[in-house]
């Protein structure tokens, strides 16, 4: 396969330690590149990773204020206080090494239960250039919200400052197919379809995301209701064309993602149980929220799953 000569831009990754043990370009896919030991050095890695990602973000602002706020944000990478703590329990990377253990258990015993773990592996089983999707979509996996380092920030009302992580899941795929294109082809050996799919599902990740927001608009709301509603089936139409090679990846990197959000147990609890373990947790009480969705979201990515099945 020819390789993209086009993806150049500034690298986040100019510390010297990723550069002292570059492996040789590669001349053609090598299946002998060892990706676990991939997965496993990026896993342990990450936090190295974000900071780079924010440092960048620091020395680009112009803005005095809002610099202060990514100087913050860089002493307190993972912080819940800087991860909309109204909808997540844990900061941003413990964010994701709960999304790869929710991914390996509660996932697959969802789709267990829903009859479909053995489809969606044999999906997975597929390989780009020599290794199976199933373990591409672990740096997909941990490198899903690394957009979320590059925060919207504001000014609004008394010159205070705000953050969205609106398009957060775009520059996750432009932070891995540029700036850790180095890193991922030179040193790790990776070839450009590869980094495609490890991108692309980043940057799918939030898609039933998108399709929420229809919910809130629709007769149901945002419900259990709307998921199995002929609308849920009509958006799912509607937004399928702009991601249909990564159908499959779409429902169960949702599914992964809702369960991540939060421990706290939902099932059969009234919202004063709910409200008494946050409390007893010190967690942040807004975070019922989250709590209150997570059934919601699994019964979206259940019906979704369903749904491109018929097609």
């Amino acid at each position: 396969m020819e390789e993209n000569k086009t993806l150049k831009s500034k690298t986040f990754m100019s510390d010297e330690e990723w550069h002292k043990k570059k492996m040789p370009l590669p001349t053609f896919y090598n299946t002998a590149v060892d990706i676990d030991m991939i997965i496993a050095e990026i896993d342990r890695n990450l936090e190295n990773i974000a900071h780079s990602v924010v440092l960048h973000e620091i020395k680009n602002e112009k803005d005095t204020l809002i610099r202060q706020h990514k100087e913050k944000f860089l002493e307190a990478l993972d912080s819940p206080q800087q991860h909309q703590p109204n909808w997540h329990q844990w900061g941003i990377v413990t964010h994701t090494k709960n999304f790869m253990r929710m991914y390996d258990n509660e996932v697959k015993a969802y789709l267990q239960a829903w009859g479909k773990l053995a489809e969606i592996e044999a999906h997975f089983s597929d390989t780009i250039d020599g290794i199976p999707k199933g373990k591409l979509i672990y740096l997909g996996i941990l490198l899903h919200d690394i957009g979320k380092f590059c925060k919207n920030y504001s000014k609004v009302l008394n010159m205070r400052v705000v953050y969205t992580f609106n398009r957060h899941e775009i520059y996750s795929q432009q932070i891995i197919q540029n700036d850790l294109y180095v890193l991922l082809h030179d040193r790790y050996g990776l070839t450009d379809r590869q980094i495609e799919y490890v991108a692309m599902c980043a940057r799918y990740h939030f898609e039933l995301g998108f399709i929420r927001e229809i919910g809130k608009k629709s007769k149901h709301g945002y419900s259990v209701a709307f998921a199995n509603s002929d609308a849920f089936k009509e958006a799912v139409y509607s937004a399928l064309p702009s991601f249909e090679a990564y159908k499959i990846e779409v429902g169960v990197l949702f599914l992964a993602d809702s369960c991540a959000k939060t421990d706290v147990a939902f099932e059969g609890r009234s919202d004063r149980e709910i409200r008494d373990e946050l409390s007893a947790k010190n967690l942040n009480p807004k975070l019922i929220q989250a709590v209150k969705q997570k059934p919601v979201n699994i019964e979206v990515a259940k019906c979704y799953l369903d749904t491109i099945e018929m097609i």
